[in-house]
């Protein structure tokens, strides 16, 4: 949901993203653990995925049981993601800050002082802190440090007012991330790029200029949009298929941070032109192989949020700018 906060406030839904947000901070009060999901029916839920996926076999191809059995027991905590406490944070201040609404700092203020400390010790303590991040049936990232948890873990302690944790996890993110080839890797010493990552490096202000984005848009000019990662990692590294699902296939949810990194980096014709290629795709699904062809579940939450986010990243002003 945090993906989506911006685009969902700016659509009215304070009240529902409050309510959201409480149900975090109450999990968390009570267990001491931030989850990555909270579920309707409760235990209930894990159970009947797993059946379901059981009798999809293009489901398991794309989301492993290996990833989906823990959920059994686990209900939900995921700790193998790594971003859910960062998320809250972000989540917890975005709210605040462009509501105007402080009740939940307040209310929650003990929580959220543990949270953040938690998050800013660890940076002291480890550096690069482990996690998938929102890719969390990439075997290959179980317990390695993407650059997405650690541009998530970033933002968090800088609205958190932890400046100093936040500029070490800078400074690493710059010495560790880079290629020469002119974008961020996924993982430290890799030679993949993760798009998500890159435009967050952007939009957060770790990256020291942004310019490279255009360069990177320019590479994949023959794709329906940017894959989430590239070049993808063979089947027997990550247990995806090469475009399949989290490994090197388009999510609108990227191409809508895509959008907004384009615009701050001063790339308006880039920016236009990802944003065509954005609404040109068919339907709300959660993910789209780089030909286009709609994948996974449709009516996707964030994927609808950030087609808005990209939209009012333009003015709002389609017309204007012949983008439709």
């Amino acid at each position: 949901m945090v993906f989506s906060l911006p685009p969902l406030l700016a659509l009215g839904y304070q009240e529902r993203l409050k309510n959201h947000l409480t149900l975090f901070l109450e999990a968390y009060r009570r267990k001491g653990k931030v989850p990555a999901l909270i579920a309707r029916f409760r235990g209930l839920a894990y159970p009947l995925n797993f059946l379901r996926m059981l009798g999809k076999p293009s489901l398991l191809s794309a989301y492993p049981l290996r990833f989906m059995l823990p959920n059994l027991w686990r209900l939900g905590l995921q700790p193998w993601t790594g971003d859910s406490l960062p998320l809250l944070l972000i989540g917890v201040y975005q709210y605040a800050r462009l509501t105007g609404d402080g009740s939940l700092l307040e209310a929650y203020r003990v929580e959220i002082g543990e949270l953040t400390d938690a998050l800013a010790s660890k940076v002291e303590e480890e550096g690069l802190l482990p996690g998938s991040g929102w890719m969390d049936a990439m075997a290959n990232y179980l317990g390695k440090p993407t650059l997405t948890c650690q541009l998530l873990a970033y933002e968090a302690l800088k609205l958190s007012g932890k400046l100093s944790q936040a500029s070490t996890l800078k400074s690493l993110i710059r010495e560790n991330y880079w290629n020469e080839e002119g974008f961020y890797t996924d993982l430290p010493g890799s030679t993949r790029m993760d798009s998500l990552a890159n435009a967050l490096a952007a939009i957060y202000g770790v990256a020291s200029n942004n310019s490279f984005l255009g360069e990177i848009v320019r590479r994949f000019s023959e794709f329906k949009g940017l894959p989430n990662i590239y070049p993808p990692y063979p089947r027997r590294v990550c247990g995806q298929k090469p475009y399949t699902y989290q490994n090197a296939a388009l999510w609108p949810f990227i191409q809508g941070y895509l959008v907004a990194a384009l615009v701050k980096a001063g790339l308006r014709e880039e920016a236009a032109e990802a944003f065509r290629r954005l609404i040109s795709l068919p339907g709300l699904n959660e993910w789209y192989t780089v030909e286009g062809e709609p994948r996974g579940s449709p009516n996707q939450l964030w994927t609808a949020a950030q087609i808005f986010h990209a939209y009012r990243a333009l003015g709002g002003s389609l017309q204007e700018e012949n983008l439709v």
